[in-house]
Order: C-alpha cells, then sequence, then structure tokens
C-alpha cells in the first residue's frame, strides 16, 4: 500500500511483516491453482479489455503490495513500475518480479505525493488502495496529474459493505474458522506459509459514483464503474492477506467457480463484472483526454 495520509500505512506494513512468507500465489501463468490466482487472472482479462488500443508503454502500480497486479502487466511487455510505502512491499514485489523473470522499477513513495512528473504514465492503477483513505481526492488527483493525455487510470476498489456476495457466504467462512480452530489443517504452511494474526484495516463507504464525480472534477474525459467479483472468498481467514485452505480444496473451488463464470456467460458484458451491490468489488476507470495538458 502507499500513502501517509493512509489511514492503515502503519497497519499495512505491520501486516506485510507478519506474512513476508505468503508471497507466492497470485501471479500465475497458465491454469490457476487457487481462487486468488482464478481471481487475479480474471481481473487482467477485464483490466487488458479497457485500455483498449494501448497495448505497451509505461504502467504504474501504485500501492503495489506483492505487485500481483502489475506482474500481469509486465508479462505483456509494458514497462512497470511498483510504488509502494512499504518496504516490506516493495522486498516482496521484487522477490517475486525476480522467481517470475519479470522487470520492473521499484519506488518507496507516498500515494499522496507521486515522486513522478506529470503526464509520464499510459496507465495508472490500484488494487485495493483507494477504500483506505478517508478522503479520496488527493490521492485520484495525484495518479490523474502522472498520466499521460489519453492513458488511463484503472482503480480497483474493495469498500467497506454490509451486504454483498462475500457476506451472503459469511456463515460458511464462519464454519471453516471454527473448524480450522478446532482441528486445524485446513490450510497449506509448506514454503512457510502460516496464518499470522491480521490486523483490522480501516476501509471507507464511498460509492462509485463519488470516485466518478471526483475523477470529473479533475479534468478526464471518460469515466465509468462496474462492479466485479461476482463469486464469494471462501476461507476460514478471508481478510486481508487473504489465507489459502488445503490444496485440494483450493482447486475444488477454482473449478466450480470457473463453472458458475461459465453459467453466467449469457450476461451482457465480461463474466467477472457484475452490480456493483453483488460484487466484492468495483472497478471505476477514467481515461484522459488526449488533449488534456500535462498538469491534468
Amino acid at each position: 500500500m502507499a500513502g501517509k495520509g493512509l489511514n492503515s500505512t502503519g497497519t499495512f506494513d505491520a501486516n506485510w511483516k507478519r506474512h513476508l512468507n505468503n508471497n507466492r500465489y497470485h501471479f500465475k501463468r497458465g491454469k490457476p491453482e487457487n481462487q486468488i490466482q482464478f481471481a487475479f487472472q480474471n481481473h487482467w482479462r477485464v483490466f487488458r479489455n479497457l485500455l483498449g488500443d494501448i497495448s505497451s508503454g509505461q504502467v504504474l502500480e501504485v500501492g503495489c503490495g506483492r505487485g500481483s497486479m502489475a506482474a500481469f502487466f509486465a508479462a505483456e511487455g509494458f514497462d512497470v513500475h511498483l510504488l509502494d510505502i512499504s518496504e516490506t512491499a516493495l522486498k516482496m514485489a521484487r522477490m517475486n518480479f525476480t522467481v517470475d523473470g519479470l522487470t520492473g522499477f521499484y519506488v518507496c513513495g507516498d500515494a499522496l505525493a507521486l515522486p513522478y512528473p506529470s503526464g509520464v504514465f499510459d496507465v495508472v492503477l490500484s488494487i485495493g488502495l483507494l477504500e483506505h483513505f478517508a478522503e479520496i481526492n488527493q490521492p485520484l488527483c495525484e495518479q490523474v496529474r502522472i498520466l499521460k493525455p489519453g492513458g488511463v487510470f484503472l482503480g480497483y476498489i474493495v469498500p467497506e459493505k454490509n451486504l454483498s456476495v462475500q457476506t451472503l457466504f459469511l456463515p460458511i467462512n464462519m464454519a471453516l474458522h471454527l473448524g480450522y480452530t478446532i482441528y486445524g489443517g485446513l490450510t497449506f504452511n509448506s514454503r512457510g506459509l502460516q496464518n499470522a494474526k491480521k490486523i483490522p484495516l480501516y476501509r471507507n463507504s464511498y460509492k462509485s459514483n463519488d470516485y466518478i464525480s471526483t475523477l470529473y472534477a479533475l479534468g478526464v474525459e471518460k469515466a465509468g464503474s462496474f462492479g466485479m467479483f461476482p463469486l464469494p472468498l471462501i476461507s476460514h481467514s478471508p481478510n486481508f492477506p487473504f489465507s489459502l485452505m488445503a490444496p485440494f480444496l483450493e482447486r475444488g473451488l477454482v473449478w466450480l467457480w470457473q463453472l458458475l463464470l461459465t453459467a453466467r456467460s449469457w450476461q451482457r458484458g465480461d463474466s467477472w463484472t457484475c452490480t456493483e451491490e453483488w460484487g466484492l468489488a468495483f472497478l471505476v476507470w477514467a481515461k484522459k483526454g488526449k488533449d488534456s495538458d500535462a498538469e491534468g
């Protein structure tokens, strides 16, 4: 994550340090082996479709964490910059990129004062960042500022919600948590994967319209949104950072999720998108006008 104005900056860094070994289950080439890999591959497909004719260039992931989404851009041939305020997170991202044979530029920096000149990136994105700010104008302003004219903004947001596909499956996750507490063995701990204590995080409750109106006020040419992640995360410990279950359970869930997405293929648009109310998250996108000046 990134941003000194982030209500949870210290909390995020503490969580990253507690889960330094929980690092290798997001980016995956080929067939996904768990829920998170499946989700990120679907995220990438949706993101890629929103880029339009942008097929190369400079990409920045703000609040990169492990660098999971940035890895998909790097694998596609984009020049990727990864920014986070946590040195621990950047260490994890660097390790992941090295293992996957990817290259990137790593910067420890603040989302409220991005250390880049105006108008230099073709794509600026974040995953699970903006919901952790009590005020969203400044981080959005900075991301629009550094976009080139014609550049694309992508903000994947997981807000505080009282009702969604995730909350409807809360009883199942609570039962799994109880079972794990009593019996254990529902997660794999090879390669040092553990279930370290998780520290609660602040999330705002802004709707997509709040982000869109702010983006238009900042001068973008077009903006829109839609719900994403129409399926629940199933785990004895689904809170950030998500804890995987045993490999055979994860593979079974991936099979079931793919079946459910196939059943949703009748809908207009991508089967990974949905209403904002139903989805675990929503995506806000914007395009900076080609006639915009460098200051945005």
